[in-house]
């Protein structure tokens, strides 16, 4: 049911084109006849404005005899015949676009891409996981064993505090005491510096 309801629209969103076939080739107009109609209207409203004083005199001839020119050179363009060849392609394509959108949609007319299995997906995030804590380790070892006033500790805690808010999914409150000690040693253009005044900002925003 959801498929034809679907073709249907389609057929309903392409017949607009459909109304070019209303009247026939013989009511198109042609460029000669367009051409002299807008030279004519030209003419007039040239009259017009002369004889309403917008225009003077001898401004008038000027323009005037300008549009005759252009006039008599409309007069000699060549139209080109329209058969209503055209039509047959319209009609197709009117047809076309709605049928293979259709076809698109139908079962197995669509490349599968298997979704990855649950088990996968879990065995992937546990994997994550067993390397942030394992970060988190060496990180403690390596600051338990260095001055905590130190650079060297400052750009530990600032990587030790940001695998603990990844981990946790958030900030902590250890994180966030890390990050402010972290800033309290970092040299002024510290790599992670810049690390520690966002995490703390955002402390600041979500406290």
């Amino acid at each position: 049911m959801i498929f034809a309801l679907m073709l249907g629209l389609a057929i309903v969103l392409m017949f607009p084109l459909l109304f070019i076939f209303r009247g026939g080739a013989s009511g198109a107009r042609g460029r000669r006849d367009a051409a002299i109609e807008i030279h004519r209207a030209q003419l007039e409203e040239l009259s017009r404005d002369l004889a309403n004083g917008r225009i003077a005199e001898s401004e008038y001839a000027g323009a005037k005899l300008e549009i005759e020119r252009r006039l008599l050179a409309a007069d000699t363009l060549t139209d080109i015949k329209l058969d209503g060849s055209a039509k047959w392609f319209l009609a197709l394509t009117t047809l076309a676009v709605p049928a293979t959108a259709f076809l698109l949609y139908l079962p197995g007319s669509t490349p599968h891409v298997p979704s990855m299995p649950h088990a996968e997906v879990a065995a992937r995030e546990q994997q994550a996981a067993a390397q942030v804590d394992t970060l988190i380790a060496q990180l403690r070892a390596h600051l338990a064993t260095i001055d905590p006033n130190s650079v060297d500790a400052s750009e530990g805690q600032a990587l030790l505090a940001e695998a603990l808010a990844e981990r946790a999914g958030g900030l902590t409150p250890e994180s966030i005491a890390l990050f402010k000690q972290s800033l309290a040693n970092a040299p002024p253009k510290a790599s992670w510096r810049n690390l520690d005044e966002q995490r703390l900002v955002q402390a600041s925003v979500t406290q």
